[in-house]
């Protein structure tokens, strides 16, 4: 696999090692894919916030699946 170098500042080479040994990661590798991972859930779960459905829409969805898993 072909690695990349990335240029970062002191400040944020500190906190990245912190990070490491934090999450016990073997490699910075392990942390910027646990920081992806995360970013895409807070992204996810913003976007569910967002989504708002009619009270009556909502009681007709629940229902619909507690009767789908009869």
């Amino acid at each position: 696999m072909a690695m990349k170098t990335i240029a970062v500042d002191e400040e944020t080479w500190e906190a990245i090692k912190q990070l490491k040994a934090k999450l016990d990661a073997r490699s910075y590798t392990e942390v910027l894919k646990k920081l992806i991972e995360v970013w895409h859930s807070v992204e996810l779960d913003m976007k569910a916030e967002k989504v708002s459905i009619e009270d009556d829409k909502a009681d007709m969805i629940i229902s619909l699946l507690e009767n789908s898993e009869d």
